[in-house]
């Protein structure tokens, strides 16, 4: 477990992270800001540092990635409609 913990807060380091961002297809693009958001929720910082534990209110956790997607849909239908 020490280590699936040590592997999860070095990929979800903001610098990394964003590493791995880059490695998006360019028609991924547009989900950048979700798989960032998604990174806060499951990911959050406490207390300075990334938490990578359990939450005992799961609705938190639930809600926070409803939201996330939520807004990621709202974002996509408004550059749709910019697009059209």
């Amino acid at each position: 477990y020490t280590q699936i913990a040590r592997n999860k807060v070095g990929d979800m380091d903001k610098n990394r992270f964003e590493n791995i961002l880059a490695q998006f297809a360019p028609e991924f693009e547009v989900l950048k800001p979700l798989a960032r958001d998604l990174r806060g929720v499951l990911f959050p910082i406490r207390d300075g540092a990334i938490f990578t534990g359990t939450f005992r209110d799961h609705n938190l956790m639930y809600g926070g990635m409803i939201n996330a997607f939520s807004r990621a849909i709202g974002r996509l239908g408004k550059e749709e409609q910019a697009t059209a």
